[in-house]
């Protein structure tokens, strides 16, 4: 994962008139802490958060004050209707030295099964991963085309890349294709058949 460059400022004023000023200036606030140390409270720029978002961006080198500090974005809250950042949560790192974090898996394409009767059930999308911040994957996308009726993806399934341990048990179960019904597939069967017989014998009279 690349290592993101961001400008923040310390934060004196906490209270709410204050952070709805900040908001009015284009900041928002947020926090750093971690490694023993005390939290530091900071503001940053909403719509330079907004971009690397978009990019993916989690390992930074935050600038505060014109000190280098290596975080990793924890967590970010959004506003519920308009999915507007509220507040970051960054968490001191040191890029030698491999951090557990959650990572998203992306299901793409459209499995054979599911043309079959099959039906796509999503067992668990998100996988405990150990890697040091700079091998942390930005995405991880699992091509679901050649799965039929009855096949599984299990975590050991995953297309990690190296230096990118599972912190999970690699018998567990990503997601699946199940087996259709018994009715679902006499009427995939009936659909098939349609239009068979056709020009059948004389006309009524």
């Amino acid at each position: 994962m690349e290592v993101a460059q961001m400008k923040a400022e310390r934060r004196s004023a906490l209270g709410r008139n204050q952070t709805q000023k900040l908001r009015q200036e284009g900041w928002m606030p947020a926090v750093i802490y971690g490694d023993g140390q005390e939290s530091l409270s900071i503001q940053i720029s909403e719509w330079e958060l907004e971009q690397h978002l978009k990019a993916r961006h989690k390992v930074f080198n935050l600038d505060v004050a014109g000190t280098a500090v290596p975080v990793f974005l924890k967590e970010v809250a959004f506003k519920a209707i308009n999915d507007r950042p509220l507040h970051a949560d960054f968490v001191r790192i040191d890029f030698d030295k491999p951090i557990n974090t959650v990572l998203e898996i992306t299901l793409i394409g459209h499995a054979a099964g599911l043309s079959k009767g099959g039906a796509l059930v999503k067992d668990n999308l998100k996988v405990k991963i150990t890697a040091l911040p700079t091998k942390l994957p930005e995405a991880l996308e699992v091509n679901m085309s050649a799965l039929n009726c009855g096949d599984v993806v299990r975590a050991k399934d995953l297309p990690l890349t190296e230096g990118v341990e599972l912190d999970v048990d690699p018998e567990m179960a990503i997601c699946h294709i199940t087996q259709p019904s018994a009715a679902k597939m006499a009427k995939l069967a009936g659909e098939d058949g349609e239009g068979d017989g056709e020009g059948g014998s004389g006309s009524e009279g």
